[in-house]
């Protein structure tokens, strides 16, 4: 369902991005983990301020979790390492009309850092997964999920799943695709690092585009791939994988809450209050009870990652998720 906002909303929209992403990647020495914290705070705080004229409310919810679930599959190209990420951001997007769910999105982002462009991925097995998509199992993935295997198929998955590239040169996508820039906004030349996504086509990637612009046809419904938020019990696909992160993510994130310490921002949400009245059937987050209550409300920014983070052998899996809730209410439709 993709909706057409009003010229002023699209550009209060773009603004929002547009801020939202200065403020992430304003300091080119933060590491690869801070820049996704940033991120995962500074999108829902942004979104969250907007009040839009056309009949149309935009929320956003955000949870950062350091660790990520790993994969295994057979015959790697590299034998020497055995598993790898499965990915570093999960956007999600729930589309509503008058409180009913019409669709539901989702993508999937595997974040590299200072590379020069055009690339080939350094971890072939990476590539290799996001590329062939074969059959996979968890592995250090919490004890629910360990073992378990999946297998995402279809064309539309290199819509949906793909590398967000962030770097300290000035890179565009009209550089590199020798096609018109952006936006207006020229968000890939204005933040003092380019920040990009890129299919994972071999041998290198390509389709390079802005993420302001990849983040902009997503919330709008333009983007990503649709998902069924109750899969069957049996599914092994797509619809199965995006449950699996959002059920990993919420034990995670209650779990190291808990034992956080006084050297571990316990500050790990943002925006989640915004999405804590929502019916569960509206809200990912809310139906995994991802709420406030893992907010702390005398910080006002994002968590600070550290060097060495705290091994929880238990649950060691998560992802870091931005969700965002769009609802149409009384849009005339000519």
């Amino acid at each position: 369902m993709k909706q057409n906002l009003h010229y002023s909303d699209y550009e209060k929209l773009g603004d929002a991005l547009d801020r939202a992403l200065k403020n992430a990647l304003q300091s080119p020495s933060c590491t690869e983990p801070q820049l996704i914290a940033n991120i995962v705070w500074h999108l829902p705080a942004q979104i969250n301020k907007l009040s839009l004229s056309s009949g149309y409310t935009i929320k956003s919810g955000g949870v950062f979790v350091h660790s990520q679930p790993f994969v295994k599959f057979n015959k790697p190209p590299n034998l020497s390492s055995v598993s790898v990420e499965l990915g570093d951001l999960l956007f999600i997007r729930t589309g509503l009309r008058n409180k009913t769910v019409i669709d539901r999105r989702a993508m999937i982002f595997q974040a590299k850092k200072n590379i020069d462009l055009p690339t080939i991925p350094d971890n072939h097995n990476q590539h290799y997964l996001y590329a062939q998509w074969p059959k996979f199992e968890y592995v250090r993935s919490t004890a629910k999920l360990n073992g378990k295997k999946r297998h995402i198929v279809g064309l539309d998955i290199y819509n949906a799943a793909k590398y967000l590239l962030i770097g300290q040169k000035y890179y565009c996508s009209r550089d590199i695709l020798y096609s018109p820039c952006c936006s207006s906004w020229h968000p890939c030349l204005s933040y003092g690092q380019y920040i990009l996504t890129a299919q994972p086509s071999q041998p290198s990637l390509s389709y390079y585009r802005c993420f302001f612009i990849e983040m902009m046809e997503f919330i709008l419904g333009d983007a990503g791939k649709f998902f069924n938020a109750s899969p069957p019990g049996r599914t092994r696909g797509w619809d199965r994988v995006i449950d699996d992160l959002v059920t990993v993510t919420s034990h995670r994130v209650s779990k190291f809450i808990n034992r956080a310490s006084s050297n571990t921002s316990n500050t790990r949400g943002q925006g989640l209050c915004f999405l804590k009245g929502d019916s569960p059937a509206m809200s990912m987050l809310a139906f995994h009870n991802i709420s406030c209550d893992i907010m702390n409300n005398n910080n006002d920014g994002p968590p600070v990652t550290l060097d060495r983070w705290p091994q929880d052998t238990d649950e060691p899996g998560g992802i870091s998720i931005v969700e965002f809730i769009v609802e149409e209410e009384n849009v005339s439709r000519g």
